[in-house]
């Protein structure tokens, strides 16, 4: 089938990359599927299981999730929109997105003073509704920057280890 779409999408709080969404969503609204058709929850879930894993106790958030991207989705194709997948650039010759550099943010540490938000050159992050900040585009985050992180007062915002990008380093991966 070629290459994939990848999207980035919360999930119960935690990002999750999900393969053949963006397919999936063509292949539903051609088949004239419309956000109130009762299955649809059913039919998003089985078609994500396709390419990705979705442990069985998430099932009900991934449902959630789905349903209103589809429905933003569903929105933009009638409102004449063509769906745009995001293009993340490469890094070391490797897609952006297959890189797991990004920040996370403990929602019980943060206490939402927004300087992760003033320093990320990137707009990474937002504010939720409760005033704490969130990872919204974590495939923007420049990979081996940790100005956020040193920013944060509260100590609320984790990043991998450097040495992890050693592994997609150019020059770096050796066959065996």
């Amino acid at each position: 089938m070629g290459n994939l779409s990848y999207r980035m999408i919360y999930i119960g709080g935690a990002p999750a990359g999900l393969l053949g969404v963006d397919e999936l969503f063509n292949v539903l609204f051609e088949a004239g599927m419309t956000p109130g058709d009762e299955n649809l929850g059913e039919k998003l879930i089985k078609g994500v299981k396709k390419h990705n894993f979705v442990p069985k106790p998430a099932i009900k958030d991934y449902q959630d999730v789905l349903l209103r991207e589809y429905l933003k989705y569903y929105h933009a194709r009638t409102g004449g929109e063509a769906p745009v997948t995001r293009d993340y650039g490469q890094w070391e010759g490797y897609p952006r997105e297959h890189i797991p550099w990004f920040p996370t943010v403990s929602e019980e540490l943060c206490n939402g003073c927004g300087k992760c938000i003033e320093v990320c050159p990137k707009d990474v992050f937002q504010p939720m509704e409760n005033g704490k900040v969130m990872v919204i585009e974590p495939f923007l985050c420049i990979v081996g920057c940790c100005f956020c992180k040193s920013a944060c007062d509260p100590k609320a915002i984790l990043m991998p280890q450097r040495e992890m990008l050693d592994q997609y380093r150019h020059g770096q991966m050796h066959a065996t």
